[in-house]
């Protein structure tokens, strides 16, 4: 099972007119899929039947027509020329899409029933490791034929509660040099309130060597349940991985996380937030982080109303709300993405018009004032290059 909490931002708006069975995709949409540089990789959702995999082009502002059918419930990762679909709770598996054959499926790797795949995290052309929120095994495999290459047991580091669940609820992931880091949220699915919030043991960051698969590390994060993809970037003269770190969220909900950020020089964390849920005045589920000076995160707030803000990652402070949904809409924003060109891509549910949203990063100035149109509804957005 997902992080429930987290599914609250990204599902609590569920709306439940399927679609049916989605077919695959006629042979003339092959050809009306171009593979460019700057195209941005869509999974939508009708949050039910099925799902597909788009591809956007944001200088045409348009999406092409391939239709290719994936889990209702899954994201992606980009890496080895291929796109890799993460299909997670009740199907289980990892499915490989051909950029240069119209992002058509050419292979499907199952993970195993109830394994609930969230990350992987591609070494080169000869290794890959899979996260598994539903399992304590975090499996080696060859990114190119889904050959078991091993696997590796982190249920010793799932949380110390009185009846220990030996998941470690890993989630994202993020290559640094020989290094794999993985997130641990370690939460407490034995709670009453059903919602699985983290506890008082924290959350882990896990270091693991990728040539000989051993652990080096673990560091604690200063504020649990670390939420979506790391982010790597050039922070303060040096890199670091940015995590949003929620704690308590969703119906649990806490002003209580932030933004926090891993120093890889020195692999400490950061003290104190980048940007604090006290200036967001909510839960943080997302962030994008351009410079010193500018940052995006999108934001639930107690009344379930949603926000992308602009923040000044030096100074913590909140500069300005560039969307609101207020709670009354049945939308979300599940995903946030700065894409090479500067441009910030919003996966934008919102019912009546979903699509996808942009924002030149330089001026932050609106350039979508109707979301870009991806058929269902977006649900995670990839850069389609390595």
């Amino acid at each position: 099972m997902r992080n429930r909490s987290y599914s609250i931002f990204s599902g609590l708006l569920i709306f439940l007119s399927f679609c049916g069975d989605i077919e695959r995709p006629p042979l003339y949409t092959l050809f009306l899929t171009p593979n460019l540089p700057n195209n941005i990789g869509v999974v939508t959702t009708d949050f039910g039947g099925g799902g597909r995999f788009k591809v956007l082009n944001p200088e045409l502002l348009v999406s092409y027509p391939g239709l290719t059918p994936i889990h209702s419930d899954a994201v992606a990762r980009f890496g080895n020329n291929r796109v890799y679909i993460l299909n997670r709770l009740n199907r289980d598996s990892i499915q490989v899409l051909d950029p240069n054959f119209g992002f058509q499926t050419i292979a499907e790797w199952s993970m195993g029933s109830g394994t609930n795949p969230t990350d992987i995290a591609i070494v080169g052309q000869n290794k890959a490791y899979v996260s598994l929120y539903g399992s304590r095994i975090l499996r080696v495999l060859h990114p190119l034929t889904g050959a078991s290459l091993g696997q590796i047991d982190l249920g010793g580091y799932s949380e110390p509660s009185a009846i220990p669940d030996n998941l470690p609820e890993m989630s994202g992931m993020q290559i640094v040099g020989t290094s794999l880091f993985i997130v641990l949220q370690r939460l407490d699915r034995n709670d009453p309130s059903g919602y699985f919030p983290p506890g008082s043991w924290g959350s882990l960051l896990l270091e693991i060597d990728t040539v000989t698969d051993s652990i080096i590390s673990t560091y604690t994060f200063p504020t649990p349940n670390p939420v979506g993809k790391p982010q790597i970037l050039e922070l303060f003269g040096e890199t670091h991985l940015v995590f949003a770190a929620a704690n308590r969220m969703g119906f649990l909900s806490q002003i209580d996380g932030g933004v926090v950020a891993f120093r890889l020089s020195t692999r400490t964390f950061r003290s104190g937030f980048l940007f604090p849920e006290t200036a967001a005045g909510g839960d943080i589920l997302g962030v994008q982080i351009k410079d010193e000076q500018l940052g995006y995160a999108s934001v639930l707030d107690a009344s379930f109303n949603k926000t992308l803000q602009v923040f000044n990652p030096s100074t913590g402070q909140k500069l300005a709300d560039l969307l609101f949904i207020p709670s009354s809409y049945d939308a979300s924003l599940t995903t946030i993405l700065l894409g090479e060109d500067e441009i910030l891509y919003v996966s934008n549910t919102q019912f009546s018009q979903p699509g996808v949203t942009m924002f030149d990063t330089r001026d932050n100035r609106l350039l979508t004032p109707v979301p870009i149109s991806v058929d269902l509804q977006p649900f995670d957005l990839i850069q389609l290059k390595e």
